[in-house]
């Protein structure tokens, strides 16, 4: 199973954005005088530096999730709506965190088996089009915005070197590699799962050492580079590798939209 990384952003919260789109909106009106969040939006306002909202497919772990990235400097409130106005999630920061701001926002929802959350029921839940995003800075300037969502998911690439296994319990001999340079090799992918054509912008290569964890110090050895869609292949350095080690290779297709597909495998190297 694809191991769980932090992206290296000042705030990084979990949202479940599945969740929201399967009981109806993750925010809403309380009860009595108190307004919804982002209701009130001054006259001053300014649009947002970064908003992203993009679906990550795992076909390889068979699972699926919908992210956002979302960017403004010194911000206490903020909100995302689907196109049909549905609030989907509120983030409001409180006490000295609010009086401070926040800046860089990365959640994920969470990433449901396909058979409990498939592609299908993504395209019924999120709807394509424009995702409004309200907000307020510290100062009290209104945020404005919007970030596209669509349906363009491509289709996994197809990993052809090195001989990789899906689990990493059951590696075999052909598995297990010498300490050297080793070549990432993968078929370009020109199709959307759901047979359109896509266009990719990047391919993104991560190779990550298994054996190593450390959570609080974030120093696992992780080798990640995006490569231009015209590449597909990438070699890794001798230097990254250890001996008698798990390694986790994944190939990432990325989508012009921001919508990736990943494809793993586990090998191993020699004592």
């Amino acid at each position: 199973m694809r191991t769980k990384r932090t992206r290296l952003l000042p705030i990084v919260l979990l949202v479940l954005l599945v969740a929201a789109a399967s009981s109806g909106a993750l925010v809403s009106a309380q009860d009595g005088e108190n307004p919804p969040p982002c209701s009130t939006m001054p006259e001053e306002t300014e649009e947002i530096e970064t908003a992203y909202l993009y679906a990550e497919y795992n076909f390889t772990d068979a699972d699926l999730g919908v992210h956002g990235k979302l960017n403004g400097d010194g911000w206490t409130e903020l909100c995302v709506y689907d196109p049909n106005g549905e609030l989907i999630v509120a983030f409001h920061a409180y006490a000295q965190v609010g009086n401070l701001g926040l800046s860089e926002l990365f959640y994920e929802g969470s990433e449901p088996p396909l058979s409990e959350f498939s592609l299908d029921d993504l395209r019924a839940q999120f709807p394509e089009g424009e995702y409004t995003i309200r907000g307020l800075y510290t100062d009290g300037t209104g945020i404005t915005g919007s970030a596209l969502f669509t349906h363009n998911i491509p289709n996994p690439p197809e990993i052809t070197s090195p001989v990789i296994f899906e689990d990493e319990d059951e590696i075999e001999d052909e598995g297990v590699y010498p300490i050297a340079d080793m070549v990432i090799a993968w078929e370009p992918v020109t199709e959307s799962v759901f047979g359109d054509p896509v266009v990719i912008t990047a391919y993104e290569v991560i190779v990550t050492n298994d054996d190593v964890e450390d959570p609080n110090a974030n120093s696992q050895p992780i080798y990640d580079v995006h490569v231009p869609p015209g590449v597909t292949s990438l070699t890794v350095p001798a230097e990254f590798f250890q001996p008698d080690t798990l390694y986790e290779v994944e190939v990432l297709a990325i989508e012009e939209s921001g919508n990736q597909t990943i494809s793993l495998g586990f090998f191993e190297t020699e004592e």
